[in-house]
């Protein structure tokens, strides 16, 4: 177990690998852990770290801490305390994706690239129960235990249910659609086709599904909302390949392994 410190405040993170820096976010359920397969296919090519968000795994609970401001920042200080070179890939999922996200907007000189994983793109496309349940019953009532996995059982514990209600409350009333469209760093959206804590971009959001101007979108048809765990090699050569593919994303063809909706 690896930790740093900003202030009085704890931050538990895990490094594995050598070469560009590639920085994990986790979301509202589990924590670093899940991303444990995809650090080390990455760390062959990449040094790969993984953090846990303030009120979530072995970081520190303080409810002062919870919000969007809040981790945008805290990414920005860990960077700097551990010395982690820049551009940075960023890989963020659910929650994750959206602090990867706001923190590329603020500081694009310091992101290569951004991948979001289910990311929650308008109010209409959250799941409710977020706001106001448990990480227990949001497991066992939306996702089901037949579509969970070990790395996120055994992390719920550690979940500061304020936490996961209080940033699933902020997010909901923010619209990310324009914010996806300014980011000016090479962009991945995947998302899981049967996800039912995120939906898929559709109706008057469908044009973001559609790929060039260095965004790609990829919709992967039989996952839930861990894909990085239901698919994890599909997964992780999705993003082996993003990140070798240069900073051209024209040139990033979509290989037989990669399920994609196209228009």
């Amino acid at each position: 177990m690896s930790i740093t410190t900003i202030g009085n405040h704890l931050i538990h993170y895990e490094v594995v690998g050598r070469g560009q820096p590639i920085i994990f976010i986790h979301g509202w359920l589990g924590s670093w852990r899940y991303w444990w397969p995809s650090m080390q296919d990455m760390s062959l090519h990449h040094r790969s770290f993984a953090l846990d968000l303030w009120g979530f795994g072995d970081s520190s609970k303080s409810p002062e801490l919870y919000s969007l401001s809040h981790y945008t920042e805290m990414l920005d200080q860990f960077m700097e305390r551990l010395g982690v070179s820049t551009p940075v890939t960023l890989v963020g999922h659910a929650l994750g994706a959206v602090v990867g996200l706001l923190y590329t907007l603020q500081k694009p000189q310091s992101v290569a690239k951004l991948v979001t994983v289910s990311l929650p793109i308008h109010h209409g496309s959250l799941n409710e129960r977020l706001l106001k349940d448990d990480p227990d019953t949001i497991i066992n009532r939306v996702i089901g235990r037949n579509n969970s996995f070990m790395e996120i059982d055994s992390e719920l514990r550690k979940t500061d249910p304020l936490a996961m209600n209080q940033l699933a409350q902020e997010v909901s009333q923010r619209n990310f659609a324009d914010n996806l469209i300014r980011a000016e760093r090479p962009l991945l959206m995947i998302f899981g086709e049967q996800d039912p804590l995120i939906q898929p971009p559709a109706g008057d959001y469908d044009h973001l599904q559609e790929n060039g101007r260095n965004r790609f979108y990829v919709g992967l048809e039989n996952c839930n909302h861990f894909p990085m765990l239901q698919e994890t090699a599909k997964f992780n050569r999705l993003l082996l390949d993003f990140s070798l593919a240069g900073d051209d994303l024209t040139r990033l063809e979509p290989k037989e392994y990669w399920y994609r909706r196209t228009r």
